[in-house]
């Protein structure tokens, strides 16, 4: 949880990743079976919690990965509630580009 509580979280799962070095392009089915949180709007939007058994876990995403892109669309400056509404409206599978922090 990047040293600070998040304070706001929402529930939201096979998948496949790839990585260019830099970022994680997964690929999973909904449900993902990830909590998301962010502590300040705009803000990084980083998964706080993850199911071992959901699609998002299977694709290779991690507890504290950043999201920065859902379906190639930009998601570092929306708020929490716009990401869940627009992964809400997406289709059964979902493509999501993190930044590892590692």
């Amino acid at each position: 949880t990047l040293g600070r509580p998040i304070t706001a979280h929402a529930m939201i799962s096979s998948g496949f990743s790839f990585s260019d070095g830099e970022q994680v392009l997964v690929s999973a089915q909904k449900p993902l079976g990830i909590v998301l949180g962010q502590e300040d709007c705009p803000g990084p939007i980083v998964v706080a919690e993850i199911d071992g058994s959901g699609s998002a876990a299977r694709a290779g995403v991690r507890r504290e990965d950043v999201l920065v892109a859902v379906q190639n669309a930009s998601v570092e400056n929306a708020s929490l509630d716009e990401v869940l509404s627009f992964i809400g409206g997406c289709p059964k599978v979902v493509n999501l580009r993190f930044v590892r922090k590692d």
